[in-house]
């Protein structure tokens, strides 16, 4: 006879993160398990807690195992073709529509690397105006950011390209944004913590310092941008300094880095 409150009370995963489990498998709210924590719970319902428990235990992402993480107010699908959206990805987001604020003459934005979708949605969803665009390279991560875009009822044309290999340089771009591979094929963390169970060719791009692919977007960005245009990209946490002397050495005027909660310079751009 196992309560709901004893599962939380002994599971060995974060308080959250059991409430999310339990979420999951009572299809309740979080509001109803608090108030009938004292609830007994089927010896089925307990194995499949367990189960997913264990999961959790060795490691897996809680996003994968229940398949949804939050991103900027909104639910995205999320599962191992794609990577799990970060909370300091919505500076990226926060900062383009920023930027967008003034534009109304239809602005066009192009989300390169889309994954789920997180950052192309996020922007349509707040501006239905805006025409967007979300490129990859992996045809499973845009089946996942398919039926993102359906089911948060968001509009954004979604294309398979290696980055601008299949975008028409004749549809120009007001802003583009990217959230790239950017962390070193001889980083250890890509053999450790949750990062195994992540897409890893959205990690790393295979190269020494990791900024292959944001060499190659810098350099290939100028060509999609109207004037007046920007491109911002998110890089690890040591990579300002050379993304900004890249993007300056392209012709990129007015460069700068943006830093995240934990004063980190997390997204660097500038203007055509």
């Amino acid at each position: 006879m196992i309560s709901i409150k004893n599962l939380i009370m002994d599971s060995g995963i974060s308080r959250l993160e059991a409430m999310i489990l339990l979420e999951m498998i009572l299809h309740k709210s979080r509001s109803w398990i608090i108030a009938h924590d004292d609830e007994i719970l089927s010896d089925d319902l307990v194995n499949v807690y367990m189960a997913l428990k264990q999961r959790r235990l060795r490691g897996e992402p809680i996003a994968y195992i229940v398949g949804y993480k939050e991103f900027m107010s909104h639910t995205f699908m999320v599962n191992k073709k794609v990577l799990i959206p970060r909370p300091e990805t919505e500076l990226i987001v926060e900062h383009g529509l920023k930027l967008l604020r003034d534009k109304y003459q239809n602005p066009r934005v192009i989300d390169l690397g889309t994954g789920c979708g997180a950052i192309g949605v996020s922007i349509a969803l707040t501006r239905p105006d805006i025409s967007v665009v979300g490129c990859d390279i992996s045809s499973q991560a845009l089946d996942v950011a398919h039926h993102n875009v359906t089911n948060l009822g968001a509009t954004v044309e979604l294309i398979e390209s290696d980055w601008f290999k299949y975008i028409n340089p004749k549809e120009k771009f007001d802003l583009l944004l990217a959230n790239p591979p950017y962390i070193s094929r001889e980083d250890e963390h890509l053999r450790m913590d949750s990062l195994i169970y992540e897409p890893r060719s959205a990690l790393t791009d295979e190269s020494m310092d990791g900024l292959e692919s944001i060499s190659k977007i810098i350099e290939t960005s100028p060509a999609y941008m109207k004037e007046g245009a920007s491109l911002w990209i998110e890089h690890a946490w040591n990579q300002a300094y050379r993304v900004k002397n890249m993007m300056e050495a392209v012709g990129f005027k007015n460069v700068y880095s943006l830093n995240d909660l934990s004063g980190i310079e997390r997204v660097t751009g500038g203007f055509i």
